[in-house]
């Protein structure tokens, strides 16, 4: 089968952006399967500045006007043959709308993937703005799809209030286990004070860093020992910051800063529990990778990982609605578990959950049924999801 990716920007795996990552190790991952793949990459340049890679790349301009495509993607478009299937990779991109409409002039089926951006949370954030280019562009895109395929059971619950949306499939992202430095675990003995970390955008809309602030002290208010490390930034670090001081634990918190690649998992296994408490999110690849690394996941309902963290015994899921009194409940169930010793078991288990359940190789093969235009035969874990989803 001959696959079309499509991304803004060029799905570099050693950027902070989920969805670059997602495209990157799924093209990678649908080659070793041995379908044809090129990835087309909108981006404000087109140097070829990432690692070498398994699947064709080709690359055009992202111009001022969003608006208008690059006359090079036009072209590249009208020399499709047919016989190809193209995957778009996001929300709310007017280029994007541009595409569908030419792929849907040209009889060429594409599948389309909002990755989270259609919960009711993300629409709610500019949500006027929102509403109103949903109803005018992003329907057409989804109405005409061969496919919408959803990440999480959060998004698949959510589309059919906005549009609907018959053909919709519920896929995961998944992770490759051999990215991860060899030898890099977490260490839960030697240490009296729990650590949580976290890693992504330092956004509070999103990820509610604010509040899982404010669970934190909750938790060091009953007296159980514990730090936050945070891997990351955005827009409301110096806020967080100011934060912590502002409520006498700035001595308890670390903001580490973006990092990458084997610098970002040594710092990651410098913890005991990792912590994703978002309003919103489509489906993490930060939690694929601490449970590769064997760390328990302590994670919200919108994360849409609780169900499997669930079923594996691998973290702490947070009982909805995922305010402050919950996380801080799950924080120190956690430090239960760390104090008897056994917080290991959690971690061993999230790294068999993440084997099993995310490895590339199976998501890629569910996504080549979803690219022929067939309803996916979904993993054991799934029924669960749907039913939680309907």
């Amino acid at each position: 089968m001959k696959i079309v990716q499509v991304v803004l920007g060029k799905a570099n795996p050693d950027r902070m952006n989920g969805i670059n990552q997602v495209a990157h190790y799924l093209s990678a991952a649908l080659v070793e399967l041995g379908h044809e793949v090129t990835l087309w990459g909108i981006a404000s340049n087109t140097r070829r500045d990432f690692p070498p890679r398994a699947y064709h790349t080709r690359l055009f301009r992202q111009l001022p006007q969003k608006w208008k495509l690059d006359p090079e993607l036009i072209r590249a478009i009208d020399a499709l043959e047919g016989t190809e299937v193209v995957h778009l990779h996001g929300a709310f991109i007017p280029e994007f709308y541009r595409i569908a409409r030419r792929l849907q002039r040209r009889g060429i089926p594409y599948v389309y993937t909002p990755h989270g951006a259609l919960t009711h949370e993300a629409m709610r954030k500019n949500g006027l703005a929102k509403r109103l280019y949903f109803r005018l562009f992003e329907v057409r895109i989804i109405r005409k799809a061969r496919m919408v395929q959803l990440l999480g059971a959060n998004e698949y619950r959510c589309i059919d209030t906005w549009v609907s949306v018959p053909n919709k499939c519920l896929v995961p992202n998944g992770i490759d286990l051999s990215t991860l430095p060899e030898g890099v675990r977490p260490d839960f003995s030697g240490s009296r004070e729990l650590v949580f970390s976290f890693c992504g955008r330092i956004d509070n809309y999103y990820k509610q860093l604010d509040v899982l602030f404010d669970a934190f002290r909750k938790y060091l208010d009953s007296g159980l020992p514990g730090r936050i490390e945070l891997v990351g930034d955005g827009p409301d670090r110096a806020w967080l910051e100011a934060y912590a001081h502002r409520v006498g634990m700035a001595h308890k918190v670390v903001f580490h800063g973006a990092r990458y690649g084997e610098e970002k998992f040594r710092l990651l296994a410098r913890s005991h529990v990792f912590v994703l408490p978002s309003r919103s999110e489509g489906f993490p690849i930060a939690v694929l990778e601490a449970a590769g690394l064997g760390l328990p996941c302590l994670t919200t309902e919108p994360a849409n990982v609780n169900s499997y963290i669930r079923q594996y015994k691998a973290g702490f899921p947070v009982r909805p609605p995922g305010h402050s009194e919950a996380i801080a409940e799950a924080m120190c169930a956690a430090y239960r578990a760390f104090a008897e010793g056994t917080l290991p078991h959690y971690g061993a288990r999230a790294r068999r959950m993440a084997e099993e359940v995310f490895n590339w190789p199976r998501i890629a093969r569910l996504m080549s049924e979803v690219y022929a235009g067939r309803q996916p035969r979904l993993p054991e874990e799934v029924p669960n999801l749907m039913s939680h989803a309907s």
